[in-house]
Order: C-alpha cells, then sequence, then structure tokens
C-alpha cells in the first residue's frame, strides 16, 4: 500500500532541492495556488509512477510523477516562476553558469505549462535584456551573444544554450579572415 504522505513529502523536497526555493515557499505554493490542488488524489492518478525493485525507489519514482504534476500547476509554476526570473534580474554577472542554469529552470517549468509561458516574456525580460556586462562590440555581428559575466564567459547561440569565452570568439572570427 502507497504511503502519500510520503510521496508527497517526497515531491515537495524535491522541488525545493531541484529549483533551490525553500520547501516552506514550495508548500505555500501549493496550498495557495490559484487552481487548487488535491495531492492525494494526484498521487492516486499517478499510481502507475510506483514501481521499482523496493520501496525507496518506488517513492522516489512516484514524487517525481508528483512533483511534475505539481509544476505543471498554473498557480504553482507562476510562483516559481516568479521567484526565478526576480533572480534572473539580480544576477550579481559573476558566474555565467548561474545564470544559465536559473534559464534551464524557468524554461523547464514554462515547458510543463507551454499555453500560458510562450516564453521569457513571462518572466517581464526580453531575451535582449538579460542582465550582463557590456557586450563587446566587435561581437554583436557574429555570434549571438545573450549576456556576458565579469571575466568575459558569454551565452551564445539561438537557443542561449552554449557558453564561450570573448577571446575564443575573437580567436574563431580571426581564423575566418
Amino acid at each position: 500500500m502507497i504511503d502519500h504522505g510520503i510521496v508527497i513529502e517526497k515531491a515537495i523536497w524535491r522541488i525545493a532541492e531541484e529549483y533551490d526555493i525553500d520547501v516552506e515557499t514550495v508548500e505555500n505554493a501549493i496550498t495557495f495556488s490559484e487552481e487548487p490542488l488535491d495531492l492525494d488524489t494526484l498521487v492516486t492518478e499517478g499510481i502507475f509512477c510506483f514501481r521499482g525493485p523496493n520501496d525507496n525507489v518506488k517513492y522516489d519514482n512516484a514524487s517525481l510523477c508528483l512533483s511534475n504534476k505539481i509544476i505543471s500547476n498554473i498557480g504553482v509554476a507562476k510562483v516559481l516562476i516568479s521567484l526565478l526570473c526576480e533572480r534572473i534580474r539580480q544576477w550579481d554577472h559573476e558566474d555565467i553558469n548561474v545564470l544559465l542554469s536559473l534559464l534551464k529552470k524557468v524554461v523547464t517549468i514554462m515547458e510543463l505549462n507551454p499555453d500560458e509561458y510562450p516564453g521569457l516574456q513571462a518572466c517581464s525580460i526580453s531575451p535582449a535584456e538579460l542582465p550582463s556586462e557590456e557586450i563587446p562590440d566587435d561581437l554583436d555581428d557574429n555570434y549571438y551573444v545573450w549576456a556576458m559575466d565579469k571575466k568575459g564567459m558569454c551565452l551564445v547561440g539561438i537557443d542561449a544554450n552554449r557558453l564561450m569565452h570573448v577571446d575564443d570568439m575573437r580567436k574563431n572570427l580571426k581564423a575566418k579572415c
């Protein structure tokens, strides 16, 4: 027999850890969601997720399914996205990996809610307005640079999914000439 309480607790902790948000905030997002959640029903509906060679694996698998259902709730998603977008706006320009990680987290939640979140504009952040050090003019026409940290590491590519140092971009440009 599956213990719903264990699955629910594990799911909440999984969300908190994955998105670096305190457990109380996740619990409040669920409790006060504009779209009420019945966690017991969600666990029951996801009973197929309760499988594995032992109880620990079974509960982990069930909590993974439940955490995705929780994040797919528009009310919960709004709270989490709002927090993550504020972190994006407040990014300190020190390490581009931090910005990339935050963007990936926001996109993951948006992908679970595609009708509500067509893009980063849901954060009131235009991709062109991501926090950044000043991007050198000589790179603008040759690379799509989204943001740059204080060490010259840049978030590049059409999907903002690659990292490249300013010096490497310049070396590539010289090699093309």
